[in-house]
């Protein structure tokens, strides 16, 4: 008797311990149990909570009712497969609540076999890992997407560019390679302000988002910068780069349609570099390189186009390239001379000259300012060649101080906009006036527009600087870029260069005509005085001495020429 009282105790003890284990399962598990046909015949709370449906609802179905359709039927036909022949599945499943919600677990399904080996019921075990995901998802989205413009970013881009690589031995499958930016973005921040960029880059993205069809991943380089990698271009080359040219096409007519943005109508362009390549040609470094030195060729051109990477562009960049390094020791090699160009007034007299740096180079012979300027403000040395040029005619000032014949001859000096900046401007302008003792006011410095294209009361503030010193001031190449008359009338200048290319037309095009003469009577009612740029014929000088035009230069005139050559001018020779 005691002995069937200690059974009964411990059956009682058992069954205790077991339903305390299922309170607990119940508490932490999400569980369903099937029949041999898949059928729901029992399941926790937890379950009905997590599916949002109530056990009379879910009771004689199949798993099926919580199918979010993310996962193919292939894997559940594998799941099955396992599962059905006696095998522990495990796995992470993606579900669809009652309301919609979809849901994550971590789901382990036994199946209980019966005697003659065959599953009876399959028991499930799930856990929720939506937030898990909803993390790994978040992660995803900050390691591989843009936060500004939700696109893909270079490091995807990456990725997938080497895994096309990667995957393309033989195929003799090509791909390109489409990199573009903004034309004057910069200007476009510095005018409107970075909150309008930050949108006109969204707007980008979205457009750039709507031409791709499938094969193209869509990625923001950087700043204003996007790549497109374009894939499954088929195995013939012309066909390739006919499509590829065509996609770029589309993107730079698309973004060159009107953005509106806070209620403003936004106008910009874009350049494009564009590189084709197959397994042939795959180092993914070297065709960044080739697609950005397209993207360089097309903004040399003239921005708003496309250009296709070819090996003659690698040879031209390799030049640029190492004319570059050998800037780096022109000024301290004194490579670097002065010429000068006349400039006369209405009666042929000189009334000074502008100084135009020039690059004895020690194998390619004498260059010109298009050839290295731009180089120079790549690499920053613009500024101490600025200083050199500006030094260089002060002197040649001094010298001329010292002949009656030329004393009261002006000097004009470029400064671009990168020198005009430094905030050591000034300073360097006065240390000069100083340690050449020239007359300032025999010295005029020239400014592009561009040098008001930011910070326009900062930069009136630094003309005045220059004028206190005593140095004229002029606007070169006036009416080609961002002139505001609401800023011109504040500005502390002396003179408008009139640009050649107005000039170039006289006295035939009468655009041409109808614009030269509004600068000069706009510039006289400012009380500036006009110099006409690039003077090639006795036609346009006769036409502009008939405008009111003050001072004249150009080839007919006088080449850029030798100190020595160039004050002797003779004007009976023209």
């Amino acid at each position: 008797m005691d002995s069937l009282n200690d059974n009964e105790g411990g059956l009682v003890e058992a069954l205790k311990e077991l339903n305390d284990l299922k309170i607990a399962f119940d508490q932490h598990a999400i569980v369903s149990i099937a029949d041999a046909d898949g059928l729901i015949i029992c399941c926790n709370d937890l379950f009905c909570q997590m599916t949002q449906y109530s056990r009379e609802e879910l009771l004689g179905q199949t798993h099926h009712i919580l199918n979010s359709g993310y996962h193919s039927d292939a894997f559940f036909q594998e799941l099955w497969k396992d599962i059905s022949s006696g095998k522990v599945w495990r796995g992470e499943i993606c579900n669809r609540a009652k309301n919609g919600e979809l849901y994550w677990v971590e789901a382990t399904i036994v199946p209980f076999l019966g005697n003659d080996g065959k599953p009876v019921k399959y028991i499930a075990i799930r856990t929720d890992i939506t937030q898990r995901r909803l993390a790994e998802s978040r992660i995803y989205q900050l390691a591989w997407h843009d936060s500004l413009t939700g696109l893909l970013n270079r490091e995807f881009l990456f990725k997938e560019l080497a895994k096309t690589i990667d995957d393309s031995p033989g195929s003799h499958e090509y791909g390109a390679l489409i990199l573009l930016d903004i034309d004057h973005f910069k200007d476009i921040n510095d005018l409107m302000g970075h909150d309008l960029g930050d949108k006109l880059l969204r707007q980008v993205g979205q457009r750039l988002q709507s031409l791709a069809h499938g094969n193209e991943v869509v990625s923001r380089f950087g700043g204003d910068e996007f790549m497109i990698l374009v894939t499954e271009l088929g195995s013939d080359s012309q066909s390739a780069l006919d499509q590829a040219v065509n996609l770029a096409e589309q993107i730079r007519l698309a973004l060159g349609a009107t953005f509106y943005i806070n209620g403003l109508q936004i106008h910009c362009t874009c350049s494009i570099g564009l590189v084709v390549f197959d397994d042939a040609n795959n180092n993914k470094t070297e065709l960044v390189k080739h697609a950005d030195m397209a993207l360089y060729r097309a903004k040399e051109q003239g921005r708003n186009r496309v250009s296709v990477f070819d090996k003659q562009l690698q040879n031209q960049v390799l030049n640029r390239s190492i004319l570059r390094q050998d800037l780096q020791q022109a000024l301290r090699n004194k490579e670097f001379y002065v010429h000068y160009q006349v400039v006369v007034d209405k009666t042929l007299s000189p009334r000074g000259f502008e100084a135009l740096v020039r690059w004895q180079h020690p194998t390619r012979g004498t260059l010109g300012p298009a050839d290295f300027i731009c180089l120079a403000e790549e690499n920053g040395l613009i500024i101490p060649l600025g200083q050199w040029v500006l030094e260089t005619a002060c002197k040649q000032l001094v010298e001329w101080s010292k002949d009656s014949s030329t004393a009261s001859l002006l000097l004009s000096v470029n400064v671009s906009a990168m020198q005009f900046a430094d905030s050591r401007f000034v300073t360097s302008v006065r240390r000069i006036l100083q340690r050449t003792g020239v007359n300032p006011s025999l010295l005029r410095l020239e400014l592009t527009e561009s040098v008001f294209l930011s910070d326009v009361e900062k930069n009136i503030l630094k003309m005045n600087e220059i004028k206190e010193l005593g140095v004229q001031v002029a606007l070169d190449d006036f009416g080609t870029g961002y002139s505001s008359l609401q800023y011109l009338k504040r500005l502390p200048l002396d003179l408008l260069k009139l640009d050649s290319s107005f000039v170039r037309g006289l006295p035939e095009n009468s655009e041409d005509v109808a614009i030269t003469t509004t600068i000069i009577a706009l510039a006289h009612s400012l009380g500036l005085r006009v110099v006409a740029e690039g003077v090639e014929t006795e036609a346009q000088f006769n036409h502009l001495v008939e405008l009111g035009c003050d001072l004249f230069q150009g080839y007919w005139l006088g080449r850029p020429l030798s100190v020595q050559n160039a004050v002797v001018f003779n004007p009976t020779s023209l």
